[in-house]
């Protein structure tokens, strides 16, 4: 007997399940909250050099005579707008005197006997956001980049928060390490609130970056385990679902508040909904089956038993057999040419859904009305996901997988036509391109994850799928810079390149993708040999839709010779 036998004993999905089920999907939902909220706390308003000389001087024009100020001491660009770092300083018995906010013209012509200096005080737009970080510190001009870094970091942590929260949850248990990364990030999400400087702020965004994804990634393999086979591929997508919901939440959390310490405490708050799972949620039996903990796994499931209805014999784990599997290595990922060339595609495909996943949303502010484009960036995730479940058993993973990346890319990649003809009259569908190549991303990111655990072997299963989580982050850490390296350009050209970015990422990902074998309907690959074989020449058991072995036949496709490095 196997624990998959045990489950649909026990009942696959019953009462128990569905309850803890929707308990785990809390963490899902703070972390959505988190992934994104450096998008709203870091913002950057529109801004100018402050007028010392002008008294109560604010970005808004108050009158003509405000008006007149601002163009004698503010130097345009070549586009027309005003400079955001530099202003005129003129001596103090020349042309423009500023006195009690009104202005005394002497014959002068602007900037002319002027000298052209950098300020260190500026005033910001406060339509948008009454104060973001940013603009509380002043992160602007040649502290700029600072804002990128801090985000790269905070993606930085996530990377490491899923390595570090991966090889906790195998030694410590599903259970107590996806609650301990809960207090963690309500610590420093509180705490974060305060932060009195900018170094103090980009540490504490690390740790919530890694607790915060890492305690989802927990929850998302406890669920799992608690679900029988034929559950889980919806289990798992309406985890990510739950994700979506924590976006759209979080959008409305800070147009109602438009300040980020505010915001920060209500999302904070928000998440103590996962302090009760302590006492409600089970470890993962599985686990503890794993452990030799037998008896306390049997004290679960006799539990699950009980209240879906369905009986089991007292000691439902006695006849349990543990297959003791050989782990491979990531040198056995590279010792085939076939298993190498399609780990170098998948890695770069998890880099370009990421990069356009997050990209395309921290870049949502700069096509349009900030929050409007970023609540339409959430709710196109849950049309995106639900035709992926509908679909992806239907056309294939390959197939999908592909369609997701090439529609997302090109429609990414048109902009650049709406952007550079029509800036304002095509904008509506700027955005809507922008729309589709965000819901894209999210089909393709469950898309690329099942392909990856159905393409290579048992033995090196999670060393891919950990491999490719890597990449991911590189493509979410890299999106920051891209949206910046935007900003820096400004206008149409500036608006268009990050989409364009983006765009061609998810194209090329796609286009490589052409190489890969389908895994539809195919038993999973076991050793090395049956990962390189997969999809060739050599013979292939097709599974029906339950996974028992249905047929056998010979796949077309490229010679089965020994392909060893």
């Amino acid at each position: 007997m196997k624990f998959d036998d045990i489950l649909q004993d026990v009942g696959e999905f019953g009462k128990y399940q569905k309850f803890v089920y929707f308990l785990l999907c809390l963490p899902s939902f703070a972390c959505g909250l988190f992934m994104m909220h450096l998008v709203f706390v870091m913002e950057t308003p529109n801004h100018r050099c402050k007028i010392a000389d002008y008294p109560g001087d604010t970005y808004d024009i108050q009158s003509l005579d405000h008006q007149r100020a601002v163009d004698i001491s503010i130097p345009r660009d070549f586009i027309g707008t005003y400079e955001k770092c530099s202003f005129y300083s003129y001596a103090a018995n020349q042309t423009a005197i500023m006195y009690n906010g009104t202005i005394r013209e002497e014959n002068f012509t602007i900037g002319v006997n002027a000298t052209l200096q950098t300020c260190s005080t500026w005033v910001y737009e406060r339509s948008v956001f009454k104060e973001t970080y940013t603009s509380e510190h002043n992160l602007v001009c040649d502290d700029a980049i600072l804002v990128s870094h801090s985000r790269m970091i905070f993606y930085f942590g996530v990377l490491v928060g899923d390595l570090l929260f991966g090889w906790s949850s195998d030694k410590m248990g599903r259970k107590t390490t996806m609650y301990v990364g809960g207090l963690l990030l309500i610590a420093a999400a509180f705490a974060v609130s305060w932060a009195p400087e900018i170094i103090s702020f980009t540490v504490l965004e690390f740790i919530i970056g890694g607790t915060n994804h890492g305690s989802f990634l927990c929850a998302n393999v406890l669920g799992q385990e608690l679900v029988g086979p034929s559950k889980r591929k919806y289990t798992g997508t309406i985890q990510h679902m739950f994700f979506s919901i924590g976006l759209v939440y979080q959008t409305i959390v800070y147009y109602f508040s438009r300040d980020w310490q505010i915001s920060c405490i209500v999302l904070a708050t928000s998440c103590l909904v996962v302090l009760p799972l302590w006492w409600l949620v089970p470890e993962s039996p599985r686990w503890l089956i794993s452990q030799g903990r037998n008896e306390e796994a049997n004290v679960i499931l006799q539990k699950i038993a009980k209240v879906n209805g369905t009986k089991v014999s007292p000691d439902v784990v006695r006849n349990l057999t543990i297959k003791k599997e050989k782990t491979g290595s990531f040198k056995d990922l590279l010792k085939s040419k076939t298993m190498c060339i399609r780990a170098i595609i998948l890695c770069f495909n998890w880099m370009a859904v990421c990069l356009m996943y997050y990209g395309v949303t921290i870049n949502a502010g700069n096509i349009g009305d900030f929050y409007l484009n970023f609540f339409l960036m959430g709710i196109v995730e849950f049309p995106g996901i639900l035709t992926t479940i509908a679909l992806i058993d239907r056309i294939g993973r390959k197939k999908l997988h592909l369609l997701c990346m090439m529609v997302g890319g090109v429609a990414c990649l048109c902009t650049i036509f709406t952007v550079s003809f029509a800036r304002e009259t095509l904008r509506p569908l700027t955005i809507t391109l922008a729309a589709i190549g965000k819901m894209a991303s999210s089909a393709a990111f469950v898309c690329v994850f099942i392909f990856t655990v159905e393409l290579f072997p048992t033995v090196i299963r999670n060393i891919a799928l950990g491999g490719g989580s890597c990449f991911a982050r590189i493509g979410s850490m890299m999106a920051p810079y891209c949206v910046a390296l935007g900003m820096t350009i400004g206008g149409s050209i500036g608006e268009a390149l990050p989409l364009v970015i983006f765009g061609a990422a998810s194209v090329t990902a796609g286009l490589m993708c052409l190489y890969l074998p389908e895994t539809l309907n195919q038993k999973l690959p076991e050793t090395i040999e049956d990962g390189i074989n997969f999809g060739r020449g050599k013979a292939t058991l097709v599974m029906d839709v339950n996974g028992k072995d249905e047929t056998e036949r010979e796949l077309v496709g490229d010679n089965a010779e020994n392909d060893e490095l």
